[in-house]
């Protein structure tokens, strides 16, 4: 069955495996050049990726817990701990971080796929996972370009 989710979990496979093969072979010294995100080297960019990824992960848990989604705390603890991994660190928990959250979404079946919706803090009521898949795309899209060292780069 073909839900409004498979094409948005597809575009996040195909998104992650792309910021994979962009950083392949950065040095250390990469990490900390600047990014296209004018205030960000790369491994900052990386890290919000990161967190960003954490985040939406532990939201998609909740709705699947039928919990609370996570409070305001927990997202600054979880960007306090970003922020102090070394720059290095921050864009390889990016990779692990951003796999683990695509491997969630492409492990839930059909049925979840159609009916769980998540709470989001910023929308007045809950949203599929089509929309919550959307919105990481549109972070994971600009960001990935952040991140390329490729002045012919797009966003897909």
């Amino acid at each position: 069955m073909r839900n409004a989710a498979d094409p948005v979990i597809h575009a996040l496979r195909a998104m992650h495996d792309d910021l994979v093969a962009s950083v392949d072979g950065y040095d250390d010294a990469d990490m900390v050049r600047p990014s296209g995100a004018a205030e960000w080297t790369v491994a900052q960019v990386m890290s919000h990726l990161g967190s960003g990824a954490e985040i939406a992960r532990a939201g998609l848990d909740a709705a699947l817990a039928d919990s609370s989604p996570p409070a305001q705390s927990f997202y600054e603890s979880v960007w306090a701990r970003w922020d102090a991994l070394a720059p290095r660190q921050q864009a390889d928990e990016c990779l692990l971080s951003d796999a683990a959250f695509v491997e969630s979404y492409e492990a839930l079946d059909d049925a979840t796929r159609n009916s769980l919706r998540l709470s989001l803090p910023f929308l007045p009521a809950p949203v599929g996972l089509d929309v919550t898949g959307a919105l990481r795309l549109n972070e994971s899209a600009l960001h990935g370009w952040d991140v390329a060292d490729d002045p012919r780069a797009t966003v897909s």
